[in-house]
């Protein structure tokens, strides 16, 4: 528990570390806030963004920077927001600078195996760190799950050019989480061997089918089709559908991703409305939880990197069959 104001960093002002910005000016605790990137366009977005939430307005100080070197050498949080190719070097330079408390780390976590070992050798405690794989925190999902009962299901995952690379490990991890098995296996034989360009420069996407296996029983598979129009960019389409099923009991989940319009029916027709809410909304309560109790309802680090080295070892394998090179990164983000 931390006491008095706490100290955030956000590495990686981008997309996704404006949105955690903006999310933190709802915290109810007093933050000083530490926004690093490189980018100064990125940094000015961010603070945009800060101030478009309101965040002038509330006791927070949020500062911006291109480096470490005024970051302070004691951090409550650092949150890594930066994209995959480079967050083990952006664990490490943080780490090396700073003593962390606790870490919220972006997935995809790395591009190879290699790249996993370097942030749990930077992190040093994996039970400091989380992975914002959030689909076991999210209320609507969280509401289906205690309506499921136990045992080994069958699920799918279906749709548009939702980012089966960028993406299925949210999946995979919830299925972990609802199951309470461990994935032990993804099978890339039903992937296209077209690889597209992903939004992020230097990164690629994939569509065709992931099929994967855990622990207990459970069996999935994961499928995102080509975009219908060329250069569609990645997420210009949400999976459609989401199904789980155990013995006669089906969830049939239609529009499982979307912020305002999800409903999940049950075979007997029970049914829940839900969304999944945007990282600008998540953000406060996971901070102020974080802060109050020293952890939080997210993947923690260990767990999400075993998760990580069974998807990551098998798209290697589709990358370099695609591309006949003998590769030992996978591009993506």
């Amino acid at each position: 528990m931390v006491t008095g104001t706490s100290t955030i960093l956000i590495a990686g002002a981008g997309q996704l570390g404006s949105r955690y910005l903006q999310g933190l000016a709802a915290c109810t605790t007093n933050l000083r806030i530490f926004v690093q990137d490189p980018d100064s366009y990125a940094r000015a977005t961010a603070i945009s963004r800060w101030e478009e939430a309101g965040g002038s307005e509330t006791d927070h100080v949020v500062t911006a920077h291109d480096g470490l070197e005024d970051i302070p050498r004691e951090l409550d949080l650092a949150i890594v927001a930066t994209t995959a190719s480079v967050r083990p070097t952006a664990t490490e330079q943080i780490a090396d600078h700073a003593d962390i408390q606790m870490w919220i780390l972006e997935k995809v976590l790395a591009q190879s195996e290699i790249d996993l070992d370097r942030i749990v050798t930077a992190v040093d405690n994996p039970f400091s760190a989380w992975v914002n794989t959030w689909a076991r925190t999210t209320p609507w999902y969280r509401q289906m799950r205690f309506h499921s009962g136990g045992g080994p299901v069958r699920f799918g995952i279906e749709g548009g050019f939702w980012g089966l690379a960028c993406n299925s490990i949210h999946f995979l991890d919830l299925m972990a989480w609802w199951t309470n098995e461990s994935l032990i296996s993804v099978d890339v034989s039903g992937l296209n061997k077209d690889l597209l360009p992903s939004k992020r420069l230097g990164n690629q996407e994939i569509t065709g089918l992931l099929r994967a296996s855990y622990s207990g029983g459970t069996t999935g598979q994961l499928s995102s089709e080509p975009p219908v129009n060329v250069g569609a960019e990645v997420g210009s389409d949400d999976p459609s559908r989401m199904w789980i099923a155990r013995d006669t009991m089906l969830w049939d989940v239609t529009d499982p991703c979307s912020s305002t319009r999800g409903m999940a029916t049950r075979t007997d027709g029970q049914r829940f409305q839900g969304r999944i809410e945007l990282q600008s909304e998540r953000t406060a309560s996971l901070v102020d939880n974080l802060i109050d109790t020293g952890t939080c309802g997210l993947t923690d680090l260990e767990t999400s990197v075993s998760q990580h080295r069974v998807f990551l070892r098998s798209l290697l394998d589709h990358w370099r069959i695609v591309t006949g090179e003998d590769i030992h990164q996978v591009p993506i983000t």
